[in-house]
């Protein structure tokens, strides 16, 4: 009889074998080691918002001579939500304020290298977070 240990593993494995025929490597990857979860120790601007599918997300700014200098997110969102959150975190820090305020949901679905068309709403929930935050600085 296996352990108990073996039987998650096996049951890890399969659902990551289900999941990389719908999400790409870098969805993946962002989704099981986010980056740039919590919130920072110092910020100047957050957002929530909430999207048409009920997850959260809130997201933490920091600037650094008018560039994101700090970024942090929460949520309580499904798996492609974090993925998006996290990576959104990961294309604009360290970018000039005005270039962060011009990426799109296109721009971190091409990041991703792609997402499910009836996942997208992620991408726009992190993306229109961003922007929230952004707008308040």
């Amino acid at each position: 009889m296996a352990n108990e240990n073996e039987v998650f593993d096996d049951i890890e494995g399969l659902i990551l074998a289900e999941a990389r025929k719908i999400y790409s490597q870098k969805v993946i990857d962002h989704f099981q080691k986010p980056r740039n979860y919590g919130e920072p120790e110092q910020y100047d601007s957050y957002m929530f918002m909430s999207g048409i599918c009920g997850d959260t997300i809130g997201m933490y700014v920091g600037l650094d001579n008018g560039n994101i200098g700090r970024i942090g997110f929460v949520t309580d969102g499904c798996g492609p939500t974090i993925a998006c959150a996290s990576a959104l975190t990961c294309m604009v820090k360290g970018l000039p304020l005005s270039k962060a305020k011009s990426v799109t949901s296109e721009d971190l679905i091409a990041y991703l290298d792609g997402m499910p068309v009836e996942h997208t709403h992620c991408a726009d929930l992190a993306v229109n977070t961003l922007k929230g935050a952004l707008a308040k600085l």
